[in-house]
């Protein structure tokens, strides 16, 4: 069990950081001797009663007074007297500190002061009555030893009167006016009440020097005692650490002076009487714990007005950060409004907002520091203590930080005294940190850990929301740039669809004027066979023959129109074996080579060649470059063919020695032939003019490419094609 001091609303208290179950007695009541702590189980409080016990005008009132004067500047808890007209401090004076959390339970201390005159012993018996600790104020003037011993004696006699234990009791012994000329010293002090080994502190109260260490000595005696008698060093807590705690809590005030010199209070005046009316001790021991019971219930109604007061606070401030969301449009603009409120109605603390990024989550904003307190410490093999809050992705504490980076040899070390990362967005996935640092003097309380936690309620649906706003517009836009791709693609499709519109036309009119030509020749020629015998006896080879010639002429337009037909059917992702393919286009153009006495070199590295090709496209690639060369070749030359490949393409060459081309017509060598422009001589023989346009339109289905040369004579065809 780690225990941390913090100081809460109006006092100090030592906080459990564990979250152990209670093991603490069920009782509610209070008695002598060890068991004089009272549980208050339904208000889950542990409390202590401290009583500062002395002479008449030995200064117990003015004590308390300079006490809560020092520690609480601001007011936020109440001195509570009930006086009567014979004495100021007819009763008590009533003063809580609030002292945190132990085993789950909160820890308040109450003090009370016990009216100095003999005469009022019955008020002082009962306010003696379970007290846990005592504070004994002894006049150090030379003239009040006596008083001094007397009021000594009567607190021991009160004590057995309550059936308490003396010896279990923590007493320590205050020598006040310290500051008077003559004051006696500590041991003249003992030695005249006859008092031995009992904690000694000297003080003032009217300048509040000493006021706090006494108090401090009397606390650490008093939670020494609670830790021993409930044997929670088997949990880790030992006298001396709790003791060491307290100090911490009450250094800042230790060596503080009062503001302004109090007023010493008026010399008791001669012939006071009695108070009449209450001669009954029955009436009067209970009328005083009833002022008791009362006094307790103002101040707990005080300390649920403040309670309130804090609750409405926290709300308000939750409804104007959740009111100014509505507003943001981004995660970053949310934790910064968020940051900035926070910062506005808790000036002591240190925020920062960090976002995710493509490296890590990183520091964007900073309210009430230059940058995050821990971006920049080194800590030797820790990494990046504050990236190392976020990792976990869920709300994370970490207190006890100047402890933790001293044991980590860390520099420099900030001003910090307990750090709260608040992831806000999805569960799991946050879209952003709020990282909050307490004041290095105390840490956060319970109730400002419920802020948190309500601050992540509050945030994380409008960031939720944000982000999915930001996912929608994101969306969007890429919504609209498929849309622009889109249309792009789908102009790029209506502008080739009107190319191959264009292309049909033409096609289609070079195919109607192609074709009656050598359909007129052969319906002329046969006519004239079948009509007149004479002619046909004397001409009969002769128009045969050219009946024969346009029967080509009218084939190859055929095959011209299925190659067309073919050439635009999609890939069908089988392949092809080119050398075979190859083989059977030059068997089927081997009469024509024949016939004008070519020879035919063929150059090729293997006997098998696949390719992923329609095999159809791979012949009408190879008829149409091959046909060209043999066409346009004149007689008894050679055309060499190649057929060669490496491990990135294949290459189809073809070297022809014929006229080759006109230069200026070299960009139009791979266009179809269109009625009424001039035909290229080589390569634009009679039909529809599709040879070397068929050619492109094979190679564009397979990302190949052409490359044609004039080699003077002739020319050469480069054909590539990518594996």
């Amino acid at each position: 069990m780690t225990w941390a001091w913090e100081r809460r609303r109006g006092g100090w208290a030592p906080g459990e950081s564990s979250a152990s179950p209670s093991r603490l007695p069920s009782s509610c009541a209070r008695c002598g001797g060890l068991d004089m702590v009272q549980f208050r189980h339904a208000q889950r409080e542990i409390q202590f009663k401290i009583v500062y016990y002395g002479p008449a005008l030995g200064g117990k009132t003015t004590n308390i007074e300079a006490l809560h004067e020092i520690t609480d500047p601001d007011k936020k808890t109440q001195l509570v007297s009930l006086k009567t007209a014979e004495d100021r401090t007819l009763f008590f004076d009533f003063l809580p500190f609030d002292l945190g959390e132990v085993q789950g339970y909160h820890i308040r201390l109450q003090v009370y002061t016990v009216p100095g005159q003999v005469h009022y012993n019955t008020t002082r018996k009962v306010v003696l009555a379970g007290a846990d600790a005592i504070v004994f104020v002894a006049d150090s003037q030379p003239d009040r030893a006596k008083e001094n011993f007397i009021s000594w004696e009567n607190m021991k006699s009160n004590l057995i009167a309550n059936k308490m234990d003396a010896a279990q009791i923590p007493v320590v012994i205050e020598c006040n006016k310290q500051d008077l000329p003559g004051a006696l010293s500590s041991d003249a002090v003992l030695a005249a009440m006859k008092v031995g080994d009992v904690p000694v502190t000297l003080a003032s109260a009217l300048t509040g020097e000493g006021v706090v260490d006494t108090f401090l000595t009397c606390v650490k005696l008093t939670l020494g005692q609670f830790v021993t008698k409930f044997k929670l060093t088997e949990r880790g807590v030992t006298s001396e650490k709790i003791g060491k705690g307290a100090e911490e809590v009450f250094r800042p005030f230790l060596g503080k002076l009062r503001a302004r010199s109090a007023s010493p209070p008026p010399p008791p005046s001669p012939g006071l009487l009695p108070a009449h009316g209450l001669s009954d001790e029955e009436q009067l021991v209970a009328a005083l714990q009833s002022s008791t019971q009362l006094a307790e219930q103002f101040q707990e109604a005080h300390q649920l007005g403040r309670m309130y007061q804090d609750r409405l606070e926290e709300m308000t401030l939750l409804y104007h950060i959740g009111r100014g969301l509505a507003g943001v449009d981004s995660t970053e603009a949310a934790l910064r409004l968020a940051g900035t409120l926070i910062h506005e109605a808790r000036p002591v603390w240190k925020i920062t907002v960090f976002l995710p990024g493509a490296s890590g989550p990183s520091p964007v904003a900073a309210f009430g520091c230059e940058e995050d307190p821990l971006w920049r410490v080194d800590a030797p093999g820790a990494g990046n203590l504050a990236l190392g809050l976020l990792q976990s992705g869920e709300r994370m504490k970490l207190d006890n930080l100047r402890e933790r980076l001293q044991r980590l040899h860390a520099s420099p070390l900030p001003d910090i005294g307990e750090a709260q990362a608040v992831p806000v967005g999805p569960p799991g996935r946050p879209a952003g940190y709020l990282l909050v640092y307490s004041a290095a003097d105390r840490g956060f309380t319970t109730e400002e850990e419920r802020f948190f936690s309500l601050l992540e309620q509050v945030v994380s649906p409008r960031i939720q929301s944000l982000q999915l706003m930001e996912d929608l517009a994101a969306a969007n836009e890429r919504l609209e740039v498929k849309v622009l791709e889109r249309t792009a693609d789908l102009q790029e499709a209506l502008e080739k669809l009107k190319e191959l519109d264009q292309l049909k036309r033409a096609f289609l009119n070079n195919v109607s004027h192609e074709m009656k030509t050598p359909l007129t020749n052969i319906r002329s020629y046969a006519d004239l066979l079948r009509r007149y015998p004479k002619k046909r006896e004397e001409n009969a080879d002769e128009y045969l023959a050219i009946v024969v010639d346009e029967s080509v002429h009218l084939e190859n337009l055929i095959n011209d129109l299925l190659a067309f037909t073919k050439v635009k059917e999609a890939p069908r992702g089988e392949a092809c074996d080119l050398v075979a393919v190859l083989e059977e286009v030059l068997s089927a153009l081997a009469p024509q080579a024949e016939a004008r006495h070519l020879t035919v070199q063929v150059q090729k590295e293997k006997d098998v060649l696949f390719y992923e090709m329609n095999r159809e496209d791979a012949a009408i690639l190879f008829r149409q470059v091959l046909d060209n060369a043999v066409k346009f070749s004149p007689e008894g030359v050679k055309v060499k063919v190649y057929l060669l490949h490496d491990s990135r393409k294949v290459i189809f060459a073809v070297r022809d020695y014929g006229p080759g081309f006109p230069k200026d017509q070299r960009d139009r060598l791979l266009e179809p032939y269109e009625p009424g422009r001039l035909s290229v001589p080589s390569y634009k023989s009679p039909g529809f003019g599709m040879g070397l346009f068929l050619v492109r339109e094979v190679l564009s289905k397979y990302r190949g490419g052409i490359a044609i040369e004039n080699m003077e004579p002739g020319s050469n065809v480069l054909v590539e094609l990518p594996k």
